[in-house]
């Protein structure tokens, strides 16, 4: 079974205030849409597209346009590392025991 390719009402959103944000660092910067477009080796039509929510852009393009905004070293945030998570196999494997040392014998002695 799959997922129809429709987005949710908090998918929706999240794309808005993205492009929102997109668009207030644009003009932070006193940029143009050309130039932002140039800038990430975009096409000026596909930038406004993009902006504007009727565009879709490849992943690759996406990295490229955060770094122009400098923020190439945060997209790695956009996704937490994965949890390892117990699997049948694992709840089921034999626990591996370690034997403890023998302790050292104290020598009582005086010296």
């Amino acid at each position: 079974m799959t997922r129809a390719m429709t987005s949710s009402p908090s998918e929706r959103e999240a794309v808005r205030v993205f492009l929102a944000r997109l668009k207030d660092h644009r003009l932070s910067r006193n940029w143009t849409q050309a130039e932002a477009a140039a800038r990430a080796g975009l096409s000026k039509a596909g930038y406004q597209n993009l902006e504007t929510g009727y565009g879709n852009i490849t992943l690759m393009n996406l990295v490229r346009l955060l770094s122009v905004f400098g923020f190439h070293d945060r997209i790695s945030d956009l996704l937490p590392p994965a949890e390892k998570m117990q699997t049948l196999e694992t709840i089921d494997a034999p626990v591996v025991r370690q034997r403890a040392r023998a302790k050292k014998p104290s020598t009582g002695g005086t010296t």
